[in-house]
Parts: C-alpha cells; sequence; structure tokens
C-alpha cells in the first residue's frame, strides 16, 4: 500500500517557489511564532516586561532570518535547480552569521541589560530554532513531493 503523492514537475524556470513551498514555510514560521509566543507569555508571567521583550526579538529574529533564508532557497531552487546544494550551504552560514552577530550585539549592548532578558532571549532563539527545524522537516516530509520524475513507462 502506497500513499500517492503530489506530483509538481518543475518545468523550465519558475519565477516563484511553489505553492508548497510557501505553505511549508508558512506553516514553519506559524507554528514558531505560536511557540515563540507562549515563551513570551511565560517570561512575562515569571519576570516581567523586559525578559518577555527579550523572547519575543529572540523568537521573531529567528522566523525572520530562517524564513528570508527558505524562501530565497526555493527560488534559486525553482530557477537552477543545480546550485541548490551550494545555495543552500551559503544560506544556511549567512543565517547562522546573521543570528550570532545580532545576538552578540543585543547581548553585549544596552538593549536587554538584565541576565534574566538575555536568559529568555537565548531561550527563545533556541526553542525557536528548534521548533522551526522540526516543523520544516515534518510539513515537508508531508508533502510528499518527489525528488525527481520516473521516464514514463516506469522504465528505469
Amino acid at each position: 500500500m502506497t500513499t500517492e503523492s503530489q506530483h509538481h514537475p518543475r518545468t523550465g524556470a519558475q519565477p516563484l517557489p511553489g505553492a508548497w513551498g510557501m505553505r511549508v514555510v508558512g506553516r514553519s514560521a506559524g507554528l514558531t511564532a505560536a511557540v515563540g509566543a507562549l515563551v513570551v507569555l511565560a517570561a512575562a508571567l515569571v519576570h516581567g516586561a523586559e525578559p518577555a521583550a527579550a523572547a519575543a526579538v529572540g523568537a521573531a529574529m529567528v522566523v525572520a532570518v530562517v524564513s528570508f533564508g527558505t524562501v530565497a532557497l526555493h527560488l534559486v531552487a525553482s530557477v537552477m535547480p543545480r546550485a541548490s546544494l551550494l545555495v543552500a550551504l551559503v544560506t544556511y552560514l549567512t543565517q547562522l552569521a546573521v543570528v550570532m552577530l545580532v545576538f552578540l550585539a543585543i547581548s553585549r549592548g544596552d538593549v536587554f541589560a538584565d541576565e534574566q532578558a538575555r536568559g529568555w532571549l537565548a531561550a527563545s532563539m533556541v526553542l525557536a530554532t528548534l521548533v522551526w527545524t522540526t516543523a520544516h522537516l515534518v510539513l515537508t516530509a508531508r508533502a510528499r513531493t518527489p525528488y525527481f520524475d520516473l521516464p514514463p513507462g516506469g522504465e528505469s
């Protein structure tokens, strides 16, 4: 017994990523934002307004950076599939560098001077990254989009 896959062949250059890719990105971002809101609520209840703001900044930063990187990767993959692996690597390294630099700028600056706020910032960033990664993997696997098209007639 097999599960029917959704067949979305890529023919030629497509200006925008497929609808399935945007749905995966949107749902991953939505789930990450929802978990981020729970972290903000927990920070507000436990330690107050500044840690809650720090948690919000951390979760929002992860959602923005990772969403942008994923959409950019989908765009490149739809136009130049052979460059996808290189672009994925460069995108990942860029995302890591941006998040790290912003985190260092915030934690070394006077924005969130309280140690509790910095802890909530880091915790929300780590949790948002884990939620995004898990959601993206699960939703991509459930999309059942084939990596390649078999020749007609099932010949190999």
